[in-house]
């Protein structure tokens, strides 16, 4: 079974501070690495990525029982996520915003 978390009626501002607010990891790569570690507490993936991408992201998050949210584009997520490219995923090593 796939580990996801929703942000629910989470608005844009609200994620924005979240992923401002928290300790994170940007890109899929990193994301992997990340949760390989065991440093990751929450993957954010887009869901414009790659379709492949999306299911080995989850599939980690899942093996390591790491939450997984979804926002709508990589273009978002990488605003959201202060980078001036797309990001398919960021990961949350530690979050100082409630969520």
């Amino acid at each position: 079974m796939q580990a996801v978390f929703s942000f629910g009626n989470m608005d844009k501002e609200k994620l924005i501070d979240m992923l401002k607010g928290s300790s994170k990891v940007v890109g899929s790569k990193q994301v992997l690495k990340g949760l390989s570690e065991g440093t990751i507490r929450c993957v954010i993936v887009a869901s414009d990525a790659d379709a492949d991408l999306k299911k080995s992201l989850c599939a980690a998050a899942n093996k390591h029982r790491v939450p997984v949210s979804y926002v709508s584009s990589k273009k978002k997520l990488g605003e959201a996520a202060g980078v001036e490219v797309a990001a398919a995923a960021v990961g949350l090593t530690s979050v100082e915003a409630d969520i």
